[in-house]
């Protein structure tokens, strides 16, 4: 089979590792011909998957505000690789996807605001900013709709909405996971951070609303009243400029590390002692995986997308609580014998989840299946 690999709209973050994870896979399958078409966010990925003997790579950016794709569906650039390439299958890495490929069409589904309505993540938002996301819903679910029925998440959770939701489609869950250069000591790059006589709480997340990171500010604030004693210190990987001003009294209990590569993440785990989670909505989070993987407790939100990817591997609180996501910390900070247990039932359930290899295996069995059908 000639498989296009379409990763022209991913902007990097979680999408990125997953795009990269899989691409890295494509020479394992050689009974298959790949053309993988990626945005500059995945330069470094293009060149070296551009050695292997059966991947093409193509550089190429999606053009985000493309109104006349939106409309008919089409892509000349994409449309001609397709046709010139014979190509017999088109797997999108995440959608939605304005383009709809001239033939069979599998694309991943991480989304989670329009399949989880009742999130706190809606609550927190201004009367402009939900009128905002409800429009931008309605368009996503409208080119999902009309760009494939065939799909898959990363969360089982996740894919019982999505089938609820895309009457007819077909789905299937296919997990996330840690990178694989978590395996891979010598691909580390260490990044460095100040000694520090206390805990440190990590959280890799985008500034994003729902990444509900600004919670951290109110979270330090009420340990510095309560627990004056208790020394601690966020390591976000944000500019300080993205969050809220800080009082002078809280300031040195922030590390702001701006965006950090892939490499970067490994040494950035052994470093600290809690991995720190309060997002609002979520498909799947790859510090999950990471932070059981690095054998580092997990403090989340108490919300159904977490505890069907943790289970038993994590301290929930309730993420519109600042004092439950305070004390959740704090008991965390101080149980020995709780970290230990999360961390234990952590490397358990990391092996609930696919590995990249097995990930990559079940998409192209997934592409297989699909062509074999038409």
């Amino acid at each position: 089979m000639n498989i296009l690999i379409n990763c022209s709209n991913i902007s990097g973050g979680g999408g990125g590792q997953v795009a990269d994870s899989i691409c890295s896979y494509t020479n394992i399958f050689t009974q298959h011909f790949f053309v993988v078409v990626y945005a500059s966010a995945l330069i470094d990925m293009g060149a070296r998957i551009s050695e292997y003997k059966n991947v093409e790579s193509i550089h190429y950016d999606y053009p985000r505000r493309d109104t006349m794709s939106l409309l008919t569906g089409r892509n000349s650039f994409l449309d001609e690789l397709v046709k010139s390439r014979r190509i017999d299958c088109v797997l999108t890495v995440f959608g939605p996807m304005k383009w709809q490929p001239k033939c069979p069409h599998l694309c991943g589904f991480a989304l989670a605001q329009i399949v989880i309505p009742e999130s706190p993540f809606f609550k927190q938002l201004c009367w402009q900013q939900y009128i905002k996301q409800r429009i931008s819903i309605f368009l996503d679910k409208i080119i999902f709709c009309r760009g494939t029925k065939y799909l898959y998440t990363e969360n089982p959770f996740i894919s019982s909405r999505v089938k609820a939701l895309f009457k007819g489609s077909e789905v299937r869950t296919i997990t996330n996971n840690y990178n694989q250069i978590y395996d891979n000591r010598n691909s580390w790059k260490i990044n460095e951070l100040e000694s520090f006589n206390g805990t440190s709480l990590l959280t890799l997340a985008s500034p994003y609303p729902h990444k509900n990171i600004p919670i951290t500010i109110q979270i330090a604030k009420y340990l510095k009243v309560n627990h004056p004693e208790f020394k601690f210190r966020f390591v976000l990987s944000v500019r300080k400029e993205e969050l809220p001003r800080l009082d002078d009294q809280i300031e040195d209990c922030f590390v702001f590390l701006g965006r950090v590569s892939i490499e970067e993440c490994p040494s950035l785990y052994e470093q600290c002692d809690i991995a720190f989670l309060p997002s609002l909505i979520e498909c799947f989070s790859a510090m999950y995986a990471e932070a059981m993987r690095m054998g580092v407790p997990i403090v989340t939100s108490d919300l159904p997308f977490a505890r069907g990817l943790c289970n038993k591997a994590a301290l929930y609180f309730n993420p519109l609580s600042v004092q439950e996501a305070s004390e959740a910390i704090f008991n965390l900070a101080n149980n020995e014998i709780l970290r230990n247990e999360l961390v234990v039932k952590g490397k358990q359930q990391l092996l609930t989840f696919d590995t990249n290899e097995q990930r990559a295996v079940k998409l192209m069995n997934y592409c297989e299946d699909i062509c074999s059908t038409i």
